[in-house]
Parts: C-alpha cells; structure tokens; sequence
C-alpha cells in the first residue's frame, strides 16, 4: 500500500509541510506501512507530478488551507484521469467548511487526522468495498457523497493524550529544509526546528479558526517536549527551534517545567534561540524571566489594532492597547526580538481606527520593535468573520476562494459599504509603508552581520534570494 501526501502550500520562508510529517508518522508507526511507501509531495523541494509517477501509489491524501483549496483541486481534477484510486482531503479548509466538499474527492476528513486516516487505509487494504456506504458510514470524522447527497459521519473525538503520538519523522521530507539558512529574527544563520507541542488555543478571536478546528487545547508533557526538540537537534542538526504553537507561552510554570526538561535532554546547550508565539495580555516580568531562561528570543505576538474598540472586538477578551504598549516595553526590557501582525478592515472599523492602528506601529518601531506585517481582513470557515461575510454575501459554500487572500487590497471582503476603499487603501499603505523600513532594517542587518553567508546563499541560489529580496523591498 503506497500512500502519496500532497500539500501544495508554498511561501517565501519554506516552511515544511509539518501536519503531513505528523500523519506520515502515524501511519509509519501506527498503521504499520512502511516509510519508502509512504512519500509526502511539496512544490518547495520537488516535482509533484514527476514524483507521482515514478512513486505509483494507491491512495493521495491531499492538505489543503482555505487560500489554497481551491488550486488543490485544480490539481487534483488534473491528475484524476491517470490515478484510478481514492483521493482524500484532510486539513483546516475541510474540516471548518465540509460543504464545500468538491466532487473529485473520495471523502474529506474532518478534524485531526491520524486515526481517520488510518481506518479508511485499512478499510482499503482489507479488501473492504470501499464504496460501499455502510462501511464508510462506521468511519468517525468523514464527509462524502452518496450520489448528489453529503453525508456526514458521527464527530471523532480528539487525540486526548498527545504524548501517544509518535515522535514526528521529518526524514518523510527533503533534506534541504534542514540546510544552513538566514534567521534574520537573530541576525544569523542555523538550521531550523520545528516543534509543536500543543494542538489548539483557549481564546476565541473573531478572526481565527484554531480553536474551532482543534477543539480543547492539549499539551504534549514538558519530557515529551523535550524529547522531540532532542530528537530534532540529533537527527536534522537543528541549532534553531521554531515553535508552532498557537499559544506556547500560556504561563510561566509550564515554561520552568519545559526548561527542567530541556536541562535534563542537554537541549539548551544545543541551540541558539527559540521562537515561538505568545500574547500580549499574558505578558508579565515573571514570564519574561521563564522565556529568558528557555532561550526563547523571538516573540511573535498577534498585535491585530491600535484601537481598543476594535481589540475587544477581535479578541473577544481581555485585549487592550495598553496591553499591547506593555508587550513591546517588555520585549525592549528582555532584549527580545517583537515581531507582530495587524489587521486592516475589520467589520466595524473605521478610518479613525486604522490610523491608530499606524499609531501603534510608531510607537512599537520606537520602542525598537524588529518587525511587523500587516494583513487586510479575510474571513475563514466557521469565524465570526465568516457569517458576517456570509450576510453581507460575500463568500459561500461555493465561492472563488482565492479570493480569500490576506493581500486583497483592492477587494476587501469585511470593510463595512460605509468606508471609502480609497482611503482605506491610502490609510494601508501609510502603515505598510512604515513596516518596509523596519523590513529594510532587518534584511540589512543580517547582510552587514553575515556577508559571507549571503554571498553563499545567492550564488547557491541566485533566482529564489533576488526574487525574494525584491519582493521584500519593493512590493507593497
């Protein structure tokens, strides 16, 4: 049984596909396939197509995004004619909005992967009919079509203990993520990690699906954290470790008992910084203090506005621009690296709202914050954000969905009808034009700090950093 995992997201940082590395695992370990059948496909490092066919397999499962769903299933249609076997799709897209369930595949799954995956291998391999409606119906967590009709099988429960979850494997992926490379976060270059060590996160931004798509927040327990980031220092030579947690720092206790770990694994002694995501309302001296000893540097917050209104609106918390000051004074205070995100063109905001929003962006660049980006408002499957669109009539179970891209400044979907989309635009671009220079300052301080490197890195690979570089610079 061959198993093909496609996943066609694809941006300038190279992220791996880290999910599909989880499920080939599972399925390794759990399902008892072996590794060479099991291929996980990514336009970073490989040619999709080409691979498929010298692989053969028996089954693709494909990972698809909301801002990417629709090119997997362009992809999808235009490979079926030569792959008689069952197509799955897994993923946040499908299982926040298994309506849209396109036709081309077999069945979609909803929520955590690994074990619903696992049974319809099984199903396949045991010669069940795999067709066959009553046997796919025994299946948790899948939707389907019986002809014109959607199907929904019963909820599966969450993995409760994610510490059964074997060590992911990212020897399913290519070697060249693991390869020296610019951290311009720390003005150096390493070999990246990437580690989760929880699924979910317990707040409920208007804006996010996370804590609808995982349910419960879980933790993996801080030896098996520590285990897994150990593994990542032995077996890929990583000195870098991304955390890719929604919410790592949820409090400094959990943080001490990680470090505890760490010590006992020799990990600290290994790396040179960590990066993870915090929040800004959870920002103490205390916690400061716990990331400092864990070797954490780099804190990317969700900063969303400069306006309280529109903070309690996105955050349906304990959300404020004081709260937000008081991140980026801390992060100046620690010596850590503050990096952050902002919204534009949220329901309800209004121009007045955007400009301090820029506001905030003076202060923090002051404050000597390192970077920050700016998003317009997009709204995702089963958000806040999304039934409003959904009123207004602009998104559907059935829609463009590249027209759901965080970069749709001359169509944003949420701008409420009453604001000037000039002014809005205008209002834009005054803060991206303040963010290019933190950008500008950021790329320059690692080429003063690393000129060697980056004389190796282009003349490795000229077209991908001189595209790249130019993307950075000069496009808005």
């Amino acid at each position: 049984m061959r198993i093909a995992l496609i996943s066609l997201q694809k941006d300038a940082e190279r992220v791996p596909p880290v999910g599909l590395v989880y499920l080939a695992t599972y399925l390794n370990h759990k399902a008892c396939i072996k590794k060479e059948d099991i291929r996980i496909l990514e336009p970073n490092y490989c040619d999709i197509e080409k691979e498929l066919d010298e692989f053969k397999p028996d089954m693709i499962g494909f990972s698809a995004m909301t801002v990417d769903y629709k090119q997997v299933c362009d992809f999808a249609k235009k490979i079926k004619p030569k792959y008689n076997i069952p197509f799955i799709i897994g993923g946040v897209h499908i299982s926040t909005l298994p309506e849209s369930l396109d036709k081309i595949f077999d069945v979609g799954i909803i929520g955590e992967g690994e074990l619903t995956l696992t049974e319809l291998i099984k199903a396949w391999t045991e010669k069940i009919e795999y067709y066959c409606l009553i046997k796919l119906r025994k299946i948790k967590g899948i939707v389907f079509f019986n002809g014109d009709t959607l199907e929904y099988t019963a909820p599966r429960e969450p993995i409760s203990n994610l510490d059964d979850l074997p060590i992911p494997n990212f020897k399913f992926i290519s070697p060249k993520y693991f390869r020296r490379e610019e951290i311009p976060s720390i003005s150096d270059v390493g070999v990246k990690g990437y580690l989760i060590s929880s699924r979910g996160c317990p707040y409920k931004c208007v804006f996010c699906s996370t804590c609808r798509f995982w349910g419960s927040m879980r933790f993996n327990s801080p030896e098996y954290t520590a285990k897994m980031t150990r593994n990542l220092i032995d077996e890929l030579g990583a000195d870098y470790i991304k955390v890719m947690d929604d919410l790592f720092t949820v409090n400094p206790d959990r943080l001490r008992e990680i470090k505890t770990c760490f010590d006992e694994y020799g990990v600290l002694d290994k790396i040179k910084a960590i990066e993870c995501q915090p929040r800004a309302n959870l920002m103490t001296d205390e916690l400061c203090e716990a990331m400092q000893a864990l070797k954490i540097k780099t804190l990317n917050f969700g900063f969303e506005s400069g306006s309280n209104k529109m903070l309690k609106y996105l955050k349906q918390t304990a959300a404020d621009i004081d709260m937000n000051m008081n991140a980026v004074l801390l992060c100046e205070k620690y010596g850590f690296n503050c990096y952050g995100s902002l919204i534009y063109g949220s329901p309800g905001e209004t121009i007045r709202d955007m400009e301090l929003t820029n506001d905030f962006i003076d202060f923090a660049i002051r404050h000597k914050a390192k970077y920050m980006w700016s998003f317009v408002a997009t709204p995702f499957p089963m958000t806040p954000f999304w039934d409003i669109a959904l009123q207004r009539g602009k998104v559907s179970n059935n829609m463009d969905w590249d027209l759901l891209s965080h970069h749709n400044l001359d169509n944003p979907l949420l701008l409420d009808d009453s604001i000037n989309k000039e002014a809005f635009k205008e209002t834009f671009l005054k803060g991206r034009n303040k963010l290019k220079g933190l950008k500008i300052r950021l790329i320059m301080d690692f080429i003063v700090k690393n000129p060697w490197n980056v004389i190796k890195m282009v003349v490795k690979e000229p077209g991908y950093y001189i595209s790249r570089a130019f993307k950075q610079v000069f496009k808005q």
